[in-house]
Formats: structure tokens, sequence, C-alpha cells
């Protein structure tokens, strides 16, 4: 899911902080979008549904789960929805009454999310009953990982937990730093292969065994040369993305993007750029868009960049993906952009974030089976295709 984007709330409160403590100019306001080409790419719309109050325009990491089957949902007032993939048709719609920050995370027929007095709640995905729900000492801006045996989340203290799937009774907690000052947001811990993979406040991401906790390493993978607390922030907030056998990546605020090497937690190489949204592969290329709206392309092989496209800077970017040969990316005005993978060249461009209000920023973009999944913040999720 991706991914999974960090929360426009916590980013826009830093971003004001450090504009009253130096004398740096206020960002420019973004140019007027490029021209399409005659040919331009379209995309059809076939369903859309809406989930209670969205984000409510607070600091939270809700974002759609998309499975073989079903589109799991859910919004900042408690509302938690289940609808066909297909079809975008409700299966069932449930009002919670619970305050959420994070989910939902789904996985084994059930769905799991985070509410904001530090709880972490699972439901049936079938009905949306609920199955059990376990005290996590402190809240979570983390999309739980569901397990064959366990649930992992990592908490806001930097702690992370792997509870009993079953009955939610704890296994194991393993403890992560966390800097005097942080975005707030954790990437959602990575399962594959009996290990869980955690990317932490502080820059780092660890190897664990699934089954106890027990770390096989532990790499920094986001520095930086700041000289006071506000310019050493490098929260990961970003999902992990695995491609292949080895190659893993992260990507950090106000640091780098790094390939690390699975098997022997070494890093191959390190790309500086700052972002907080989901990273996207195709062509032989990692995609990323950063804090200034620029999507890049940086080769995976040797780390550098393939091509940089600046036209959408300042537009508070979602993550990219990729769809067929295009590259996607929506902005905070409701517009998804399609951009071709090979040269970044723009292909196209679509309305379609339609929340409260016309033009709702989108939040986070999913891609399965060659279809295009829209989350914006009014909480509506649309279906396209390429037509």
């Amino acid at each position: 899911m991706s991914l999974f984007r960090l929360m426009r709330f916590s980013l826009l409160c830093l971003l004001a902080l450090v504009a009253a403590c130096s004398s740096t100019p206020p960002a420019p306001e973004p140019q007027g979008y490029p021209a399409l080409p005659d040919d331009a790419a379209r995309l059809q719309e076939l369903w859309s549904v809406r989930v209670g109050r969205g984000l409510a325009e607070e600091s939270v990491r809700l974002a759609p789960a998309v499975n073989e089957q079903h589109v799991a949902l859910a919004s900042r007032d408690g509302v938690v929805l289940v609808a066909a993939r297909d079809t975008g048709k409700v299966l069932w719609r449930r009002k919670t009454g619970l305050s959420l920050v994070a989910g939902p995370g789904t996985g084994y027929g059930m769905m799991a999310l985070v509410t904001s007095k530090g709880e972490l709640v699972v439901l049936s995905l079938a009905d949306g009953a609920e199955k059990w729900r376990a005290a996590l000492g402190a809240t979570a801006m983390s999309t739980p990982a569901i397990a064959a045996d366990v649930v992992v989340v990592l908490a806001g203290d930097g702690v992370v937990h792997a509870l009993g799937r079953e009955d939610g009774a704890p296994r194991w907690t393993y403890n992560t730093s966390v800097p005097p000052l942080s975005l707030q947001g954790n990437a959602a811990p990575l399962l594959a292969d009996n290990r869980v993979y955690i990317a932490s406040s502080a820059g780092k991401i660890a190897r664990l065994d699934l089954a106890t906790g027990i770390p096989d390493w532990e790499l920094r993978v986001a520095t930086n040369n700041g000289r006071s607390e506000l310019e050493r922030m490098n929260d990961i907030v970003a999902n992990l993305l695995r491609v292949g056998e080895r190659e893993l990546y992260s990507v950090g605020y106000q640091s780098q993007l790094t390939q690390t090497d699975i098997e022997s937690g070494r890093r191959r190489w390190t790309f500086d750029v700052s972002s907080v949204n989901d990273l996207a592969e195709g062509l032989g290329n990692i995609y990323v868009t950063d804090l200034d709206g620029n999507v890049l392309a940086v080769d995976r092989a040797s780390g550098k960049v393939a091509w940089k496209q600046p036209d959408f800077a300042w537009r508070r970017l979602s993550n990219a993906v990729t769809l067929g040969n295009l590259l996607v990316v929506g902005d905070d005005e409701g517009r998804a952009h399609l951009l071709a993978q090979l040269d970044g060249a723009v292909r196209g461009r679509v309305s379609v974030g339609g929340g409260w209000f016309s033009g709702s920023p989108l939040v986070s973009l999913t891609v399965r089976d060659e279809f295009l999944y829209a989350w914006d913040a009014g909480g509506r999720l649309s279906a396209w295709k390429l037509r």
C-alpha cells in the first residue's frame, strides 16, 4: 500500500516551526500544470465509496488495505467498512465509536486498527465483529501487520509489540530508540520469510525473527549533519519496499533513499533525498516523490538518478505507483498525474479526489491487478482503470 503518506498536520506544523525559527523564506507557490500531449492517457472511474469523515484533517495514518477480493477502509471518527474490490459494493459497515489513528492492516480473515488511546483492536474481516483488543502503552502511527500466528505493531514509544493473532496475548517486544523530536509517524512492519523488518524514528532498520523478536541485524540507513534536534530529524515514515530476494529499500525525512542487502544487513548505496511517501519500483528504477514536489527515478543498480520530473514542485505529492508503463502520482488538489516510466514525461492528468469538497487532497494511491485505487482526505476511495 503502498503505501504506504505522512500525515499533513504533523509535517505542516514542523515546517511552520522551521520557518518561525529561521530566516528561511516561505516555500514558493506551485506553478501551472504542464501541457498535455494530444494523445493524453486517460483513466476511467469504475466505482467509489465513502467512509465516515475520512482523515478529518488530523494527524493520522489511515489508508485502504487492498487484497485479492476486498478493500478495507477506516475513518478518523471510527467508521469501518469492507467493500468488494471489483465492484465497490459495501459488504458491511460498522460505526465502532472509536477514535482511529492507524490501519487497517488485514490478513488471515482479520483487520487490525489502532486507537488514539493506544489500543490495538482486531475485527473480523467477514462481518466487523470485534475479536479482541489490547493496550499498547502508547499510541501508534504505524499500520499493524498480521501474520499467521501474531499481529505486529510499532508503537510511538519505539516498542515493537507482537501479540497472538487469536487472543492478543503478548508474545514478545523489541525496543527501538526514539529521538527527542519526531514526525510522529512510522513505517508499517514488513513481514517476509518468517522475519519482520522494522524502520524506526531514529533512521534505523532492523530484521527480527518473527517467532521470537530476536534481531538478526540492525542498520542505520538515514543520517544527516544538522546542528539542531529539528535539523537532525530523519524519521523513516514511508513503508519499506522489498524487491526480489535481496533488495530492501527505505527512504527518510531529511536523509536518504537506501538500498540494503537483506541477508547481510549492509548498505549497497544511498541517494540523498527527503521523502515521507511510499516507494514504487519498475523498469529497473525506484520511484520516489520528495518534499519539494519532484518525482525522481533512481536506478536500482547504481543508485544514480535516471530522470527527474520537476513540474509538480510544491504540490505536496502523494506516493507514486506504477500502472502499466505509466507512473501515477497524486497532488493536494485531487489530481492524478500520469507520467511515462521511461523518462518522466507527462502523459495525462485526471481529477480523482472528491471528498467533502471538490478537489480533496489525494493521500495515497494503490495499484492491484492493473487497477488504481485513489484515497483522498475526505474519506473517499475510488477505483480506476486506463482507458
